[in-house]
């Protein structure tokens, strides 16, 4: 499974910038294809906080139960799903650039069943909606860290 890579320029420093990408409990009100989250360990976000996500995702509604696998205030946050048959890794990566901070997400899914793998040569082919869906919510976040900036 190919790994995507999404790019965002935010126009504001990488502390509001991680302080959004780590306000999980609030993604719905900022991330236009999610739809609720359920957090499944208390307390602020670490290294172990797990939740529920559940989007909308290629037309349908989709679950997901994530865990926070590493996070480097304020340049680098790693979330973890194993879902199907499939390990997800999802890495962003804060930079401060030009005043602002330029924000790299970078998907990667491991089939580790046999029929994850099958499942796998369907899902390159919707590689580029799967990375049409992640740039949005890039998007959606830059929106809200530039409001929390101001």
């Amino acid at each position: 499974m190919p790994t995507i890579t999404v790019s965002e320029q935010f126009d504001c420093p990488p502390e509001i910038a991680f302080a959004v990408l780590t306000d999980i409990e609030n993604l719905p009100d900022f991330i236009e294809g999610v739809i609720s989250v359920n957090m499944l360990t208390e307390g602020p976000v670490a290294v172990g906080t797990r939740f529920r996500e559940t989007r909308i995702m290629m037309g349908r509604e989709a679950e997901e139960e994530m865990e926070c696998t590493a996070l480097e205030p304020p340049s680098l946050i790693k979330l973890y799903a194993f879902s199907h048959g499939t390990e997800y890794h999802s890495t962003y990566t804060l930079k401060p650039v030009d005043g602002g901070t330029e924000v790299t997400l970078e998907f990667k899914g491991q089939p580790k069943t046999f029929m994850a793998k099958v499942m796998s040569a369907l899902f390159s082919k919707m590689i580029g909606q799967v990375a049409d869906l992640l740039q949005k919510d890039l998007r959606d976040a830059k929106a809200e860290a530039e409001k929390r900036a101001q």
